[in-house]
């Protein structure tokens, strides 16, 4: 490898440019943000971002494809980070309990609560981000990264939870961790047949997973 190969810290070209894009995206992401909780979605302007976050036309383009792609890569970022927040209440609430089933009670409280109209609009976009991130680079590295740090805050949870004592996964955390999430997502497809009582078989058959999977104590 040359000098021109790499710096000094032996980082490629390749992750320099990838560490400048995300760069860029957060700085769009971040004047994007403060642009929608001034004026909105209708009143939503790509002009003003690009001002505020010094980025150029360009790139903004080459990176999220115009004003929808920006728009997705918001919501997608600003999702997972709800999530997350969740996530992290969680994994606080597991020093105060003392059972597994305890736990596994409030994953079910959990698992039945997807069918609210919150979560169904939560899926829905997140669906639809993965759609367009097809066009977006930006929504691409936006996906790839929060969903990264999101499935590892969820394995962390099963982590600290057997260290409590309070499951024995029968499977890698990190892969249970996955599972998880592509349920999450993948309920999706029982929304979209508008059926209660499908939503209600649905539901049990997951507890019923997660339950053999994460093996409460």
């Amino acid at each position: 490898m040359t000098q021109d190969d790499s710096d000094t810290s032996g980082t490629t070209p390749a992750r320099r440019k990838r560490s400048d894009g995300l760069r860029t995206i957060e700085r769009v992401l971040k004047a994007a943000e403060d642009e929608m909780a001034e004026f909105g979605f209708v009143k939503f302007n790509l002009d003003r971002v690009m001002e505020k976050s010094g980025v150029a036309r360009s790139s903004v383009y080459h990176h999220f494809g115009g004003r929808d792609g920006v728009i997705a890569a918001l919501e997608t970022s600003s999702t997972m980070r709800s999530l997350e927040r969740g996530t992290a209440e969680f994994e606080a609430f597991l020093d105060t309990l003392t059972s597994g089933e305890k736990a596994f009670e409030l994953i079910e409280l959990g698992v039945r609560s997807f069918r609210s109209s919150e979560n169904r609009s939560m899926r829905q976009r997140r669906i639809s981000s993965l759609a367009a991130a097809h066009n977006s680079a930006a929504i691409r590295e936006v996906l790839a990264n929060d969903q990264q740090s999101g499935t590892e805050a969820v394995a962390r949870i099963i982590e600290k939870a057997r260290d409590n004592g309070l499951c024995n996964p029968i499977e890698p955390i990190l892969g249970v961790a996955y599972v998880i999430q592509s349920m999450l997502v993948g309920r999706i497809l029982v929304d979209i047949s508008e059926d209660p009582a499908l939503d209600t078989q649905w539901e049990d058959a997951a507890i019923a997973t997660l339950r053999q999977i994460l093996r409460p104590t």
